[in-house]
């Protein structure tokens, strides 16, 4: 609810998006743009925001389908919930924040939406510019992916909306997963974690959203050159214990990007910035 109270609403493309802005500017249009993954929400930074804000403004909105924002079950995926989609939400919403000049910090789902800013931002199509872009553990790298059952069956089922909300109790197998041993979820966490999932009610929607996985297929070669062509400086820092987003994957992305700086945390699983947020906070901070 703290969280809530601190975000606001912006109206895009007829739905509600939900913002959380805080900090004052480094300097006039200076900020921090953040994305988040699938399931999870902008809750899943709300550790690392208040400190980044002593120094700047961030800024991390819900994408659409997820959190507190609108949840559509009109349409089909590519007409609300593509990553092409959601990237033009994350620019709207950095645009209106006022963010001029910004470290980039993506992470999961939110990696790939991140590539399609990247590769926007080589193709002089942003209204801001990438000072810094910090990859966290993500799957845009699909044909290397390590998918759980759930995963599975949402991908195997029809492109339709749940006629009942997913149980909470899968929900626990799938988020518990993937958190390292030195760094596990706690039950309050966790129930956050749901309550943004079935908030208006959009585990209905998952297995739709789950389509962003194909999506990744379908453009894997121009999201990979978004993640490791950006004339920008890039850093990754990388769970080791991610059962989801190998760390190969890292070490691939390092491959194609020399330049690019690699952190490896041996005691760090999926959720980098819910598991150690002191670290990536300090990531961010040195980079901005």
């Amino acid at each position: 609810q703290i969280w809530r109270d601190e975000g606001h609403f912006q109206e895009i493309d007829g739905h509600n998006i939900f913002v959380h802005a805080s900090g004052t500017p480094k300097y006039e249009g200076h900020g921090v743009l953040l994305t988040h993954g699938y399931p999870g929400s902008s809750i899943d930074w709300k550790n690392v925001v208040p400190r980044v804000a002593l120094h700047t403004r961030i800024v991390i909105s819900d994408f659409l389908g997820f959190g507190q924002s609108d949840k559509p079950t009109d349409g089909t995926f590519e007409s609300h919930y593509s990553m092409f989609k959601q990237a033009d939400r994350a620019v709207a919403v950095a645009e209106s924040e006022g963010l001029k000049e910004v470290v980039l910090c993506i992470h999961d789902m939110g990696q790939t939406v991140g590539a399609e800013i990247m590769a926007r931002h080589e193709e002089g199509k942003l209204p801001f510019k990438i000072k810094h872009a910090i990859i966290l553990n993500g799957s845009t790298l699909v044909d290397m992916v390590n998918f759980m059952p759930m995963q599975k069956d949402m991908l195997a089922a029809p492109d339709t909306i749940l006629d009942k909300d997913i149980p909470d109790d899968q929900w626990l197998d799938l988020l518990n997963v993937g958190f390292s041993k030195e760094h596990q979820a706690n039950d309050g966490l966790i129930e956050v974690m749901i309550a943004q999932i079935n908030e208006h009610h959009g585990s209905r929607l998952m297995p739709r959203l789950m389509r962003y996985q194909n999506e990744r297929k379908e453009n894997l070669d121009r999201w990979i050159g978004g993640l490791t062509k950006l004339s920008a400086p890039t850093s990754i820092f990388w769970g080791q214990q991610d059962p989801n987003a190998a760390e190969a994957m890292a070490d691939r992305l390092k491959k194609l990007n020399p330049a690019a700086d690699l952190h490896k945390w041996p005691d760090v699983s999926h959720w980098p910035s819910i598991e150690v947020p002191e670290r990536v906070a300090k990531a961010i901070i040195e980079r901005l």
